[in-house]
């Protein structure tokens, strides 16, 4: 492997590592709980990442909504954010109103190739949670997500579970 694909390797196990919940091949999937407030904004895409729309540096670009959620993956014990546009969201919203978010688990699965701009997301309940996860999901520490997506959240701000005293 050169250099290259070494170091580009590397930095996504370490993004996986992070706060945010990466899926970024087709298939990829992760299954969790959908916690706390969701948090809208309006952003621009600038060709390497997104950034809040202020009305001008949009470019001629049309803003797009972008929702992030605190996500508590049970497999890892952690609190990470996951992220989407309006589709997503809708998928979210549709969810919540038939199965309820405080009571399942549910699988995200990516539908689309890295770079693919049709890919879509499938959300689908897993399993009921039981009185123990629900409790150490109440015990885990909720993210600032206005400070997360936007870049201010130091290196310190883990997203392993925190328990509360």
């Amino acid at each position: 492997m050169n250099a290259w694909k070494t170091a580009k390797a590397m930095a996504e196990k370490h993004a996986a590592d992070g706060i945010f919940i990466r899926l970024v091949n087709d298939k990829d999937k992760v299954t969790g709980v959908f916690c706390g407030e969701p948090h809208a904004r309006e952003v621009v895409w600038t060709g390497e990442r997104y950034e809040p729309f202020d009305g001008t540096n949009a470019a001629g670009k049309k803003p797009v909504l972008r929702v992030a959620i605190n996500f508590f993956v049970v497999a890892d014990g952690a609190m990470k954010v996951i992220e989407g546009g309006s589709q997503w969201f809708g998928d979210v919203m549709k969810v919540r109103d038939k199965y309820g978010l405080e009571k399942w688990s549910f699988e995200i699965e990516r539908k689309g190739a890295a770079g693919d701009t049709k890919t879509r997301y499938t959300i689908l309940p897993d399993t009921q949670l039981d009185e123990a996860t629900r409790a150490k999901i109440k015990r885990a520490e909720l993210h600032d997500l206005a400070r997360v997506v936007n870049g201010d959240a130091a290196e310190e701000d883990d997203a392993r579970v925190e328990e509360k005293t």
